[in-house]
């Protein structure tokens, strides 16, 4: 037999303690789910039987103090019927001396026995200010028979009373009052031995009395108070700080017409100590136990365990293919039994191995082959894969990259509209794009550009958040894609302009959350559009988007640039740049335009008269009647002070100065004042100079300078009046 290495000696090590530690572990846990719950019993029983001690001691006190009421009353009553007898027959015995001997005596035992002995009138009502003994005494006078109270109201010190009537004959004379105090003092020579703390409250929960100062007042609910009323005891646990006490409160009757509440209570903490310091004994001694016991079954599992160490090790042996291994030490037990069959079993292995040694090393080459070749296999596949997202990867590349291209050429949005979409075409060969504007304010999409569509089909189609497919996704702000559109409700087909089948991507086109446009891009083929296009189609609407808000915000800037801030018209530099535009359509094509120039007659003096803020709302008014006067190919714009002037594309000088007359006339008969806020019509007049190009002057400046000095020679006709240049007009002195 083969010596085991070290190596070997470990691992068989390692697998027998695995063996105990399968044995052994069940065992353990058995033992400590059996003492967490002996532990958590006997807890609970500890709380249970403790707390059924602070109840007894309450209990006990509650009837101890019960039967010293109940004592005390019965001595007031007995004195009371005594004295009622005496009283009774003090008129018939007074002149005998041994009566008053006696009625001494019986006053003297009364106050050994603190018991203070008071007469009253039958009606005390004014006499004492004590409300509680008044309404004592009524009860006294309307029942006739003695009646218990216990009340503070008598130099502060609680006693038990009892009244009792004392009748003349058959007439209610007197009134006879008898007091004990029972107090604080009382209270604790009662309840100190049983280390109970005190007090008694009126039936409506008030306190009249506490053995110990610091006694915890609690508060009782009505329905507490009606449930201790009916005779039940009330116990409930109260917590101050960190120190738990028990309550008790319950009913002490008075005679038939009175009761109090008695309210005790025990602290807990002194019970708390014990029960902690119990159940940590018996967790200590469970803990023992366990750990013995642990020891105890662990070194007898050791024992019982050690033959298979043989067994292991010949198991191990065989692993590692050395079949000549056999078990010496074998017992007559059961784990013989298995030694002799394992010895017998390694002696047909090796027979065997030898025949099966030649077909095992052929089939294991073959089955290298085999895996050799599915490996290549699945290399080429993932080849293949990464080629394929490789050119997925460059294609969305190079479509962003044209894009950027695109965005870069050019600001002009029309210009990028179609670049916009041929990038689209190129790359995921649509067979037609659809490209829509959202404007601020209006929950529309308006048709902007198309690709694959004739030009102008879809000029005027508009859409609203809440229709088709382009309208959901421009509200929802996400991308909508159709995979069969025929069978999608949603698809108006552009307002039934063009016919749509196939396969649909409607994707907004949105920049920091607010809505640009959208982009719907439409194939013929079901379901043609894959997950990489998808992506791709996301990502051109998220570049879209920049560069259309982008070149919008550009626009407005330049739109801004060229208008004047006052009036909202053209400003003197648009004017002039659209001017030699003009002049270079008019050259090209051999056509005309006039010049009108024109200012509001004694503006100065309205100025001074209005003030910068309503002369400034002057010029406004005067400026928006201009442009709503004119056609929309004419350009208005304000060219100075009070100045505008007016450009007339293919307008004849005669026609200009027809046109500079209606506005003339339109000016003079519109009231202003409700514009300046005055009180009384508002009326001004307004002069005209006209030029026309190139009859006047091929130069431009010189043309408006023309039109400058045909306005002079207006204001010098006595304004109110359109004058167009004739070349013999002065210039301005």
């Amino acid at each position: 037999m083969k010596a085991a290495s070290p190596s070997t000696a470990s691992e068989q090590s390692r697998r027998f303690r695995s063996l105990r530690r399968k044995v052994f572990v069940p065992f353990l846990f058995l033992i400590v789910a059996l003492t967490v719950a002996g532990i958590f019993g006997a807890i609970h029983l500890a709380e249970h039987s403790f707390q059924n001690s602070a109840d007894e001691r309450l209990a006990a006190t509650k009837e101890v103090l019960y039967r010293e009421f109940k004592k005390h009353e019965i001595i007031l009553q007995t004195y009371a019927v005594i004295m009622q007898l005496f009283q009774s027959h003090s008129e018939t015995f007074h002149d005998e001396a041994e009566f008053s001997i006696l009625q001494d005596r019986l006053f003297s035992t009364l106050e050994k026995s603190n018991i203070t002995t008071t007469f009253y009138p039958a009606d005390i009502r004014g006499l004492i200010q004590q409300e509680s003994l008044v309404s004592l005494f009524d009860q006294v006078r309307r029942s006739g028979q003695p009646r218990f109270r216990y009340s503070n109201e008598f130099g502060g010190v609680p006693v038990l009373m009892v009244a009792t009537p004392i009748y003349t004959g058959k007439e209610l004379n007197r009134i006879l009052l008898l007091q004990t105090a029972m107090g604080e003092t009382f209270l604790r020579s009662v309840t100190s031995a049983l280390n109970v703390s005190a007090a008694l409250l009126t039936p409506d929960g008030k306190t009249i009395v506490k053995s110990d100062p610091e006694f915890t007042d609690i508060t009782l609910t009505p329905t507490q108070v009606n449930l201790i009323g009916s005779g039940q005891s009330l116990f409930f646990d109260h917590e101050i700080g960190t120190d738990p006490e028990r309550h008790l409160f319950a009913m002490i009757p008075l005679g038939r017409s009175d009761r109090i509440i008695l309210s005790l209570e025990a602290s807990l903490k002194s019970t708390t100590e014990m029960q902690s310091k119990t159940i940590l004994r018996m967790i200590l001694a469970m803990s023992a136990v366990i750990i013995l016991g642990t020891i105890f079954y662990f070194r007898r599992i050791s024992q019982i365990t050690k033959p298979a160490n043989e067994l292991c090790n010949a198991t191990e042996a065989i692993s590692r293919g050395d079949l000549s291994y056999r078990i010496i030490d074998v017992g007559d037990d059961e784990l013989g039994q298995i030694a002799t069959s394992f010895n017998k079993m390694a002696a047909d292995l090796e027979s065997s191995y030898q025949d099966r040694a030649s077909k095992d090393i052929a089939a294991a080459i073959a089955q290298e082959k085999q895996k050799t070749q599915l490996a290549l296999e699945k290399q080429q596949a993932e080849r293949d894969k990464v080629n394929e997202e490789f050119s997925i990867l460059q294609r969305e590349s190079n479509a962003l990259y044209q894009l950027n291209q695109a965005m870069t050429a050019s600001i002009e949005l029309s210009v990028m509209f179609d670049r916009i979409l041929q990038v689209l075409n190129e790359t995921l060969s649509c067979d037609h794009i659809v490209l829509l504007i959202h404007n601020p304010g209006e929950s529309v999409l308006e048709v902007v550009r198309t690709a694959g569509l004739e030009t102008g089909v879809l000029s005027k189609v508009r859409f609203t958040f809440s229709q088709g497919i382009t309208g959901e996704a421009a509200q929802s702000q996400r991308m909508i894609y159709v995979k069969n559109i025929d069978e999608d409700n949603r698809n108006l087909s552009y307002h039934g302009l063009i016919a749509t089948r196939g396969s649909m991507i409607s994707v907004p086109l949105v920049i920091k959350g607010r809505l640009v446009g959208a982009i719907n891009l439409h194939k013929k083929l079901k379901e043609g559009f894959s997950a990489s296009e998808q992506r791709l189609v996301q990502a051109i609407a998220n570049q879209t988007a920049i560069a259309v808000d982008n070149a919008q915000l550009q626009e407005k800037s330049r739109d801004l640039s060229n208008t004047d801030e006052l009036t909202g018209l053209s400003n003197r530099r648009h004017f002039q740049e659209i001017l030699k535009r003009e002049v270079a359509q008019v050259r090209r094509f051999s056509s005309i335009f006039s010049v009108i120039m024109c200012d509001i007659d004694d503006f100065k003096k309205h100025k001074s008269t209005l003030g910068n803020i309503h002369s400034d709302a002057l010029l406004r008014q005067v400026g928006q009647a201009l442009l709503k006067n004119t056609r929309g190919i004419d350009l208005v714009s304000r060219f100075g002070n009070d100045q505008f002037t007016i450009m007339l594309p293919k307008t004849s000088k005669e026609g200009a100065v027809a046109a500079a007359e209606k506005l003339r006339k339109h000016i003079l008969e519109e009231d202003f004042s409700a514009h300046i806020h005055a009180d009384q019509d508002f009326k001004v007049t307004v002069s005209f100079g006209v030029t026309e190009f190139p009859g006047d002057s091929k130069n431009i400046y010189e043309l408006l300078n023309l039109a400058d000095r045909a306005l002079y020679a207006a204001k010098k006709d006595g304004s109110n009046c359109t004058v167009a240049w004739e070349g013999s007009a002065p210039g301005p002195e």
